[in-house]
Order: C-alpha cells, then sequence, then structure tokens
C-alpha cells in the first residue's frame, strides 16, 4: 500500500466523523494497524503483542490506546535492540510506501522503545492547519519478559489486508493487567478501565497467577499464594481510587458521551468491588 491510497481509504471509512478529537484517535489506530502489519508480515522475530492496545485491536473495548506493548518469548540479554529498531523501520518505509516517517530508538534497562512520528497526513485529512505537524506511534519491547506467559494467534483486518499475530492470551494479559495496578508506581486511569473490562465478561477469565508472580518478582513486590489473596489486594486498591485524576487519564479515549463517562465514573468504585465479589463466585 502507499500513502495515497492509504489517506482515501482512511477518508471513505471515517467521512462520516465529526469529531476532531475522536478523529485523531481513529488515525493512530490505523497507523498502529500497519505497524503491526509490517512487524508481523516482514520480520521474524519472537514477539508478542500485549497490553491494552492489544485489548482495544483484538477485542473491541469502548477506549483507545496510544503505544504498542511488545514482548520476546524468553528473556534475551544479548537482543539486538538496535538491529530490530534499523529492520522495522526500513520495513515500513519499504512496505507502506509514500509516508512522511521518521523513526528514533533507544533502549532504557530491559525495554526498547521506538517512536514513529508520521507528518503530513493530519493535515492531509483536516485535522491541522499545518502539514508539519506530527501524529506519534511509540513502540515498547520487553526483551526480559517474566515467565509463565501463554500465548495465541489471533487474525487482524487492516487496510493493507490480513494478517496474523503472536499474542498473549486473555489469562496472560488478566494477570498482566492486575500486576499493572498492583505494582505501577502511579495512578494509571486506563489500566483500572481494562481492570473492569475482564471482570465484565460472561465467562470468567482465569488469572494467570503464575505469570502475575513472576512479575512480582521482577519488581520486587509481593506474590500471591492464592487467587483470593490477589483479590483482596485488588479490592484494597480499587477503594483508594482517585477519580478525578482517573477522569483526567482517560477522557480523550473513551468512547462515551459526557454524561455517560460522569456517570461511569461516580459508579466505578462500588461497580467494580461488585465485579470482583461476582468474579470469586463464578466457577
Amino acid at each position: 500500500m502507499n500513502y495515497t491510497l492509504f489517506l482515501k481509504a482512511f477518508q471513505n471509512k471515517y467521512q462520516g466523523v465529526k469529531d476532531k478529537q475522536l478523529l485523531l484517535q481513529y488515525v493512530r489506530e490505523e497507523l498502529q494497524y500497519l505497524i503491526l502489519y509490517v512487524l508481523y508480515t516482514k520480520m521474524s522475530y519472537p514477539v508478542y503483542f500485549m497490553g491494552g492496545t492489544k485489548l482495544r485491536l483484538s477485542y473491541g473495548i469502548n477506549r483507545f490506546s496510544e503505544d504498542i506493548d511488545l514482548a520476546l518469548d524468553k528473556p534475551d540479554p544479548d537482543f539486538p535492540a538496535e538491529q530490530f529498531f534499523a529492520e522495522i523501520a526500513k520495513a515500513f518505509s519499504e512496505k507502506i510506501t509514500g509516508f512522511h516517517m521518521r523513526a528514533n530508538g533507544n533502549k532504557n534497562r530491559n525495554v526498547l522503545k521506538i517512536m514513529f512520528s508520521f507528518s503530513d497526513i493530519l493535515y492531509d485529512i483536516g485535522f491541522s492547519p499545518l502539514s508539519s505537524q506530527t501524529i506519534k506511534i511509540k513502540i515498547e519491547l520487553d526483551t526480559n519478559p517474566p515467565a509463565f506467559a501463554v500465548y495465541e494467534k489471533k487474525n487482524y483486518r487492516s487496510m493493507v489486508g490480513d494478517y496474523m499475530i503472536s499474542t498473549n492470551d486473555l489469562f496472560t494479559g488478566f494477570a498482566g493487567k492486575i500486576a499493572a495496578v498492583l505494582f505501577r508506581e502511579y495512578q494509571k486511569g486506563r489500566d483500572y478501565y481494562d481492570l473492569q473490562w475482564y471482570l465484565q465478561q460472561k465467562q470468567k477469565i482465569p488469572i494467570n497467577l503464575a505469570y502475575l508472580n513472576a512479575t512480582a518478582k521482577q519488581q520486587e513486590q509481593k506474590t500471591f499464594k492464592t487467587e483470593k489473596d490477589l483479590l483482596v489486594a485488588v479490592s484494597e486498591k480499587i477503594k483508594k481510587l482517585d477519580i478525578p485524576l482517573m477522569k483526567m487519564d482517560l477522557e480523550r479515549f473513551i468512547l462515551m458521551d459526557e454524561n455517560s463517562f460522569k456517570d461511569w465514573l461516580y459508579d466505578y468504585i462500588p461497580s467494580t468491588l461488585a465485579l470482583v465479589t461476582d468474579y470469586q463466585r463464578k466457577t
């Protein structure tokens, strides 16, 4: 695919979207699909898609996401970070031609970070009066992932075509989200939104406790012997939520009207605590 075809397909697909903030999120989402397409059709590294963006693109949760979170299948202290960065930037330029794109990468401890910056596109869709204004998509690749992750294959459909990705299964994703809620050094509203989504599913999603405890050990945090003990800790975090702070983090990512979002925030703590209780009762 080239840039002109992408732009035409995007404008046709989203021609009814008038809200500029919503349009911006759809641009970001389509670029995420393109990057994943390149990663899983042009490259052969053992990387697995995970996190909140995976929930949005795989299961259509009602919130947008910014970054693409990836992990290796096992720790690799000698992973060729610079080579991976150069190859994915080159592969994108070859596979998806005509984009005005720059890529920068660096490795901080065990995490490789790559930032793609796209210019022109916001101008060409009528979002910005400046062709130089960029939209950025960040990739984070964990080169020292916790043990006991379980993987699956998912089929994705993008403007370029269909492709298969490798990703953490829902059991592992649920455990990873609980770990983020419990161990992240600051409150992130998107973690709590995703947590509620997992708890709301009709079919109980088991928690990959082995993976969660491996994550806890990596971060020098408390481990849990039972699911019950874990859910008690989760409930205590929910009770202490700063709702105004949660609103600030979430408001630009949520697909809800203003009144529905306010009602959801107001009810979040009691309704999610009730979901934790219901989860424990499910067989």
